[in-house]
This record gives structure tokens, C-alpha cells and sequence, in this order.
């Protein structure tokens, strides 16, 4: 084989590159040969280097390490976000043929097919995806946690997402939801833009999460203890901003709600990664409400890493109101890994939250398939504590092979009354039928301290199956 033969197949990887050919530096390849420019290409691109003498000898055979190697520098230096999935193909089977003289210069191509993959989800500058539900609750009772539940079936989510990668500086983003009795509609639809500077910016109704280290999810992510402020899917309609730098980011945004309440809202994170161990962030949201009392939240986070296995996570949160009823909140988790524990993961949380507590987003303790739960009250500003509250959370998911995996949860919240304290239990098997198809069969249930209120709560335990399909 000749070397111009055998390195054209290269050249056509890496020809956009570069945005003009370099001279070429080799005195022994004419300017009027045919492979004159991939030469130039690939030299200018470090992908061939020439003998010590400076020649390129393209008549002399190659040998198969001189070939591996050229192969290596092009999978250092090819762009997978502009190469095609043809040029992708042709690489893997460079991979393929000399893997041994790659794997014997160290060369780690195991993330190749995952990089084509993903270029065969943006084929012609597409991605389409989504997420299809559908649940049957039984209960014992037509009231469950307050809520009528009993035999309700429901498709009660249907989601398709659609990107469009506009050019390299613009993607465009829609969801389109419907399910649980609730039309399809656009519930996201924005622009990500790549600004000078390394800035990034989104503009539109889009998800923004801040605090998804510090909340503890099921295997779907559906039962879940949830952000105490943010986690807006999607925000109001907003522009933010991101900036890295050397040790972290910097992240803010402005939004505006003309529904029901018309206000805006402000946010600002600081974030520090000091190494891959510890992190810091300081992090800020006010509601400025044109018709009500306006409120912010100030809070910090911390997370440290004992090691792979062992990690403690905290947060303070603090609340400044217009109406004087100012309260702060607190949490510290531990967890441990599967890797260590062998038979589990472990979530280990506990939480202190003060009366007039506002959660303006979500209720982030609704563990059981009822709404709000027993300890907050609902108001048009959000959720809030009528008592000051402690709360313990610990949840263990196991994965016992690829098709089966389980979890159990327990949670103990203790009020000022007991009108509001209560216990819940929950437990959930899980079949990956295929890798985008799984069953879940699981059991919640709820026990109320106060005697008088779980006498009359009726249906405290509910079993839910639900089918999960995305695509």
C-alpha cells in the first residue's frame, strides 16, 4: 500500500479543519500531484510529520505502526461536532483494523462509537426524542392524601422534544407535553446562543435547576424530594447568562410572568470548584411581584467529596419578605455508593425548616402520589410551613443487573403539632424490559400522628404501575 494511497482516506477527515491548506512542507510531493492539498492538510494539522531528512518518501510502503499513528493524531485532532457520520465510519474502521499497534501506543478509542452516536442523532442538524407515561393508582379509598385517586389510570405524561442545531453558535429547543387530562402544548421553547468570550445564553421558556445535587431521585427521577427554590421546568420567560472561569461560573437571569401574577424574577449564582473534591456556591432569587409583597431567597451550598464512594452535601437558605415573616432552612446529606456499600446506595438527609417557610416552585417533600403534603399549606405564592419542622429522609436504590432495580424510602417529618407530623413509606420494583422500556410496580404509604386527623384521612396506602417509554 501506498502512503498517499492509504492516508486520503485521513486527509478527509480533518480537511475542515483548517479553513485554507498550509504550504506544504515536504520538498518531494509536487505542487501539481493529485494529493498535493491532503498532504498539506494533514501536515498542517500535525497529522504527518515526515522522516528526519524532511522528506515525505510517498512511494515507500508504510509500515502499519507509521499508519496507527497517523490514525491516532487524527482522532486527537478531528472535530466530532463538524465531522459527518461517513467520515465517523471511515475513522472506525482505521480504529478496527489497527487496533492492536493503537492499543499498544496507548491510544484509548473506546469512546468512539458513543461520539457516533450522537452524530446520528443530529443527522441533517435534527435531534428528535421524548417520554411517554402511563399510570394505574389503586387505593383504598376514592381519598388518598387528599386527593381523589382511587383506580385513576392516565397517560399522565406524553413529551416530545425537538432540537434543531441552527449553525455552531445557535440551537434551537421546543417541548411539546400533554397528558394527565392537559392537551399537548409548548411548555419550552428556547434559544441556546454561543456568545464571544465563552458566554452562553438562553433566551425563551426553559428548565433552570440549581440545586439537583441536593435533592435525592428515584430511579425515573418521579418520586423525588425536590429543590427548595429553583428546578423551574420550564422558568418564565427569560434570558440567562453562564460564564465559566479557571476555578468555576458565574450564572444569571431575568424573567417575566404576565399570567395570573405578573412579576419578575432576578437570579444570580456564584459558583466555585476548588477542586474535584470540594465545591461552593452562593446563589440568589427574588420574586418582584407589580400587585403583592415581594420575597428572596439567599442561600449557600457546599459539597465535599471524602472519595468516589462517600460524599457530604449542605445547604443554608435564608428569606427576606416583604410581609415580615422571614424564616430560614437548612440541610445536610450524606450519602454512599453502591460501589462501597455492595447491596445498595444510601441517601441520608436531615432538615430543618423554620415556620413561614416559602417554597415558591414546588412542594420538595410530596413523596407520596397525593399533592401537598400534610406539613404545607398552599397559597397563590407558593407552599409554606405553618410550624417550624424537621425532617429525616433516607432512601436506598439498589441495581441488581441491568433489567432489575429497586428502591425503599423512608421519611419522618416532626412538626410543632402534630396535626402535622406524619411518617411515609414507600418501596418500588423496577423491569428495564428493553434499555428505553421498563415497569415499575411500587407501595406508598402515609401515618399521621395526630389520632384525630388520620381517624379521618381516608385511603393511606396506595400500590401505582406505571409504564415508562422514552425515545
Amino acid at each position: 500500500m501506498k502512503k498517499l494511497f492509504a492516508l486520503i482516506a485521513v486527509a478527509a477527515l480533518v480537511a475542515f479543519a483548517a479553513p485554507a491548506f498550509a504550504a506544504n512542507p515536504f520538498a518531494d510531493v509536487p505542487m501539481n500531484h493529485w494529493a498535493y492539498d491532503a498532504v498539506a492538510q494533514l501536515a498542517a494539522n500535525g497529522i504527518v510529520v515526515g522522516y528526519p531528512d524532511g522528506a515525505y518518501k510517498g512511494p515507500q510502503p508504510a509500515t502499519r505502526y507509521e499508519l496507527a499513528a497517523v490514525v491516532a493524531r487524527a482522532l486527537a485532532n478531528v472535530d466530532m461536532n463538524k465531522a459527518s457520520k461517513q467520515d465517523l465510519e471511515m475513522l472506525k474502521k482505521l480504529v478496527v483494523e489497527f487496533k492492536s499497534e493503537l492499543d499498544a501506543l496507548g491510544v484509548k478509542v473506546d469512546k468512539l462509537d458513543a461520539r457516533v452516536a450522537v452524530l446520528e442523532e443530529r443527522i441533517g442538524g435534527w435531534k428528535f426524542g421524548g417520554n411517554f407515561r402511563f399510570t394505574a393508582k389503586w387505593a383504598d379509598d376514592d381519598n388518598f392524601y387528599g386527593v381523589d385517586q382511587d383506580s385513576n389510570w392516565s397517560v399522565d405524561r406524553f413529551r416530545w422534544n425537538i432540537v434543531k442545531y441552527v449553525d455552531d453558535k445557535v440551537t434551537l429547543n421546543v417541548r411539546l407535553q400533554g397528558g394527565g387530562g392537559n392537551s399537548l402544548d409548548v411548555v419550552r421553547a428556547y434559544a441556546t446562543i454561543k456568545f464571544p468570550w465563552d458566554i452562553t445564553a438562553q433566551v425563551g421558556r426553559f428548565p433552570l435547576d440549581w440545586e439537583g445535587d441536593f435533592y435525592a431521585t428515584d430511579f425515573a427521577g418521579y418520586m423525588m424530594n425536590d429543590a427548595y427554590v429553583t428546578d423551574y421546568d420550564p422558568l418564565a420567560t427569560a434570558m440567562w447568562f453562564t460564564k465559566p472561569f479557571e476555578m468555576g461560573n458565574f450564572e444569571m437571569f431575568v424573567a417575566h410572568n404576565e399570567d395570573e401574577d405578573d412579576y419578575y424574577q432576578y437570579g444570580a449564582r456564584l459558583a466555585f470548584n476548588f477542586n474535584e473534591n470540594l465545591s461552593f456556591a452562593a446563589n440568589w432569587v427574588k420574586y418582584d411581584y407589580q400587585d403583592a409583597e415581594d420575597f428572596s431567597t439567599l442561600w449557600g451550598d457546599v459539597i465535599v467529596n471524602f472519595n468516589e464512594n462517600v460524599a457530604f452535601k449542605g445547604q443554608y437558605f435564608t428569606q427576606d419578605t416583604d410581609w415580615g415573616w422571614d424564616a430560614s432552612a437548612w440541610k445536610a446529606i450524606v450519602t454512599f455508593s453502591q460501589d462501597m456499600l455492595k447491596f445498595t446506595d444510601l441517601w441520608v438527609e436531615y432538615a430543618q425548616i423554620e415556620e413561614g417557610f416559602v417554597f415558591a416552585n414546588a412542594d420538595p417533600y410530596a413523596w407520596t402520589l397525593g399533592e401537598t403534603s400534610p406539613y404545607l399549606h398552599e397559597d397563590w405564592q407558593g407552599y409554606y410551613t405553618d410550624n417550624d419542622v424537621n425532617i429525616l429522609l433516607a432512601v436506598a436504590k439498589q441495581k441488581w443487573n441491568d433489567q432489575w432495580w429497586t428502591y425503599v424510602r423512608y421519611m419522618s417529618v416532626d412538626a410543632d403539632s402534630d396535626w402535622h407530623s406524619y411518617k411515609a413509606y414507600t418501596a418500588s420494583v423496577r423491569y428495564n424490559y428493553t434499555p428505553n422500556l421498563w415497569f415499575e410496580l411500587g407501595y406508598d404509604k402515609i401515618d399521621l400522628d395526630h389520632e384525630w386527623r388520620a381517624s379521618r384521612w381516608e385511603g393511606d396506602d396506595m400500590i401505582w404501575f406505571r409504564t415508562t417509554v422514552n425515545f
